[in-house]
């Protein structure tokens, strides 16, 4: 594969040049996106609004010293877990698939909130990382290399 590999963890974003050479770490992660959000699972559409912007901020937070576009992998545990739940367990991701299971879900909260377990509203928060990522990065495919 060419391209580099990722992890998003709950307060921080790695990326390395193969194998293990660290590029660019940015602070924030998941956790701090999703700080007083979601509590009780509740996800509704104002907190997916400000998760996105959360995650955008932290994406922009290096400015132009983002790993250049083009394929990435990763073997974080819940990029597994999204692909379990809303991508029909592929480890081959493209943008479109994260889009389209993004929008599934989203589209369910102009009826009423999203009941997520705590575990679900994780997943959920790397899924909106996994998607900004594509839009940010540019990223044309995310393997899974557990």
């Amino acid at each position: 594969m060419s391209g580099y590999f990722f992890s998003v963890s709950a307060d921080s974003i790695a990326f390395y040049q193969p194998p293990t050479q660290l590029m660019l770490e940015l602070h924030g992660g998941y956790q701090q996106a999703a700080a007083g959000l979601f509590n009780g699972g509740q996800v509704d559409a104002w907190g997916v609004e400000t998760l996105i912007y959360r995650v955008e901020e932290i994406l922009e937070s290096q400015g132009g010293k983002l790993p250049a576009p083009g394929e990435a992998a990763s073997s974080d545990a819940l990029l597994f877990q999204v692909s379990d739940l809303w991508l029909d367990g592929s480890n081959e991701i493209t943008p479109e698939a994260l889009e389209s299971a993004f929008n599934q879900l989203t589209d369910r909260l102009s009826y009423s909130p999203l009941s997520l377990t705590a575990q679900e509203t994780i997943a959920f928060c790397y899924l909106v990382f996994l998607r900004e990522m594509t839009h940010h990065l540019r990223i044309s495919h995310i393997r899974y290399q557990p």
